[in-house]
């Protein structure tokens, strides 16, 4: 018989992924400084669950190196380095022009349409000075690319190279007064995209990416 059609099921998350996800957002947005101590008897207790989930996804953000772990010693969070705000840049620049390469011969009208909607979702947030909006829609045009490319590696190295750079990003979303040459260069990855351009796609991804840096650089 004809399945119905419905939303795709996604199962329940793991203690462990939910424990992950939050800490994570808690570390980019600031609500844990850094250098903050990590306690996971408190984390467990928060969420609930014993401490094994909390160590695991604890462990995990170790691994992205957003947490310093100290064996039989302490947790905290780890320092934001502005030392390394260029290379975390050149480095993302690099991966996302590699996804438009792996994405290219999948760009469609939807596509093209979800691009131009993400862009505006940026550009109403930081005329409402919402600088989480600004951080929410700026990662949704670019994870619209990332997802096309479709590769497990290049969406690992992004995840965890993404959570320093967001860490960065509250400081410079809050910090720069005009959007519009972030905007501008958004359009003009779409316009490439549209025009059946990679080569031209690539250059407008790298130059978006290390944007920041150079802004940053001038006030920090």
């Amino acid at each position: 018989m004809p399945i119905p059609k419905q939303a795709s099921y996604e199962a329940p998350k793991s203690a462990k992924i939910r424990i992950y996800e939050a800490l994570r957002e808690w570390i980019i947005d600031g609500t844990l400084q850094p250098g903050e101590k990590i306690l996971d008897s408190e984390i467990s207790q928060y969420f609930s669950v014993s401490r094994t989930p909390v160590r695991e996804a604890i462990q995990m953000l170790a691994e992205q190196k957003l947490i310093d772990v100290r064996p039989g010693k302490e947790s905290r969070i780890s320092e934001l380095d502005v030392i390394d705000i260029p290379q975390t840049y050149k480095m993302l620049a690099e991966i996302h022009a590699m996804a438009v390469d792996f994405a290219f011969d999948k760009i469609s009208a939807d596509t093209i349409r979800d691009l131009k909607a993400a862009n505006e979702k940026f550009k109403k947030a930081y005329s409402e000075r919402d600088i989480k909006g600004c951080r929410a829609s700026d990662d949704e045009f670019h994870e619209i690319i990332i997802d096309l490319a479709g590769n497990d590696f290049l969406t690992s190295f992004c995840e965890t190279l993404s959570g320093h750079a967001a860490r960065i990003e509250n400081i410079y979303f809050s910090k720069v007064s005009g959007m519009n040459e972030l905007i501008s260069e958004h359009n003009a990855i779409i316009r490439a995209l549209e025009e059946g351009d990679p080569e031209a796609a690539r250059d407008f991804m790298r130059k978006n990416w290390l944007h920041t840096p150079e802004v940053l650089s001038k006030q920090l």
